[in-house]
């Protein structure tokens, strides 16, 4: 389950860096992740998000990789605007959600909260952000060998561009900047030697 952690903190690249316009539906796909030897985990996840308020923006994705290891991967949360953009001071966007999985194998089931920030500056059609993410493990003590963590953070950067009916970015990702992963016979490639680094190409279509 250790492991499904770290690929549910890694598969996804953010859904939305700030809220929707009000009714407004995104339909969306992202692809990319860790690196592994010379290589990334080809994951990808697709995910809807519609603006609630001007304020704030509900969405959800689900993980298509998992899928072909026979388990269920959704997530879904809110993204609620603190401070408007003004000048050189950037946005400011709390998010918070639920992380499920599910084996169907054995059925197993898990929930991770999740909570996060999002920093972003509009600039015109583009959009920078910085964000961080933090991901709740409740049953980290259930974990094989006593290597379960309470917490798994994440640091991550990125720019959206933002068309009139799509929405295209790009984003780099620090894993669980906390811990050393090892895969056998693999070698997973570290930031300043901890944690694992991922990269993700994201596209979504705009519904106004």
């Amino acid at each position: 389950m250790l492991l499904a952690i770290v690929l549910g903190c890694a598969c996804n690249a953010s859904r939305i860096v700030s809220p929707l316009e009000k009714d407004e539906w995104r339909i969306g796909a992202a692809l990319g992740g860790p690196q592994v030897s010379s290589q990334r985990l080809p994951l990808m996840s697709i995910y809807t998000a519609k603006g609630i308020t001007e304020e704030k923006s509900f969405y959800s994705g689900l993980q298509i990789l998992n899928l072909g290891f026979q388990s269920l991967q959704l997530d879904a949360g809110l993204l609620t605007r603190l401070k408007k953009h003004e000048g050189v001071s950037p946005e400011i966007n709390l998010k918070t959600g639920l992380n499920g999985m599910m084996s169907f194998r054995d059925a197993a089931a898990r929930v991770y909260p999740e909570m996060g920030i999002i920093t972003a500056w509009k600039l015109k059609k583009f959009m920078p952000y910085l964000g961080s993410d933090l991901w709740i493990d409740p049953t980290y003590g259930l974990t094989e060998f006593g290597k379960g963590s309470l917490l798994h953070p994440s640091l991550q950067t990125g720019v959206r561009y933002l068309g009139r009916y799509f929405e295209f970015g790009v984003e780099a990702k620090w894993l669980n900047p906390t811990r050393t992963f090892i895969i056998p016979q693999q070698e997973v490639p570290s930031f300043l030697g901890i944690g694992a680094r991922g990269l993700y190409f994201t596209i979504a279509y705009r519904m106004l």
